[in-house]
């Protein structure tokens, strides 16, 4: 871990760029505060009710549809 600490210093040290600086600071500042099951817990009921949905959902491959389908379906907005 320490090799890892000491090269991430040493990229940070040498750039200018201040938006990837505010984008590594968001990254480490929301990992540092994260609380596991706390996207879970911030969902509505219905929310939860959707994503247990489709978790059933997924298992069922007669609703599966073929990447061609989708762009075939989609073509007005991938012009």
């Amino acid at each position: 871990m320490a090799a890892i600490r000491e090269d991430l210093h040493k990229l940070i040290d040498t750039t200018n760029d201040e938006r990837l600086l505010e984008d590594i600071f968001m990254i480490l500042s929301s990992r540092r505060d994260y609380e596991e099951g706390s996207l879970w817990k911030g969902l509505t009921e219905e929310q939860k009710r959707q994503v247990i949905d489709s978790e059933s959902e997924i298992g069922d491959e007669s609703a599966w549809v073929s990447h061609d389908e989708m762009k075939r379906r989609n073509s007005i907005w991938l012009k």
